[in-house]
């Protein structure tokens, strides 16, 4: 589990205030610690075949906040949509940790999915 850090007050204005004042002036651990709590707190929509493998991934922001509307940003055509629904595509929204496990190997192409197609 990563270390908690506390943010100096400066570096926390900054930050809300002047990002590109915080690269130039804050502290490391500071800026390492807002990172971190960026990243934490980012949503991304994954796109998953029927068996189970991730084929897609987009910001949480701009996907809307249906699954639905995530599909729209995926797949355009309303009939590409209604086939993928019925062949058993899913699109669901998921945290950094979970992307980070779920959706990089896929991704990547490390995961049990791939290694079971070739």
């Amino acid at each position: 589990m990563p270390e908690t850090s506390t943010v100096c007050a400066d570096c926390r204005e900054m930050a809300a205030n002047r990002a590109w004042v915080l690269r130039a002036l804050g502290h490391d651990a500071c800026i390492a610690a807002i990172r971190a709590e960026q990243l934490a707190g980012r949503t991304f929509w994954i796109r998953i075949a029927p068996d189970g493998c991730v084929h897609g991934s987009a910001l949480g922001e701009y996907g809307g906040p249906l699954a639905e509307d995530a599909h729209k940003q995926f797949t355009p055509r309303v009939k590409d949509r209604r086939r993928e629904a019925v062949e058993g595509w899913r699109h669901e929204l998921v945290g950094h940790d979970e992307w980070k496990r779920r959706a990089e190997p896929c991704l990547l192409r490390k995961c049990q999915h791939s290694e079971q197609v070739a």
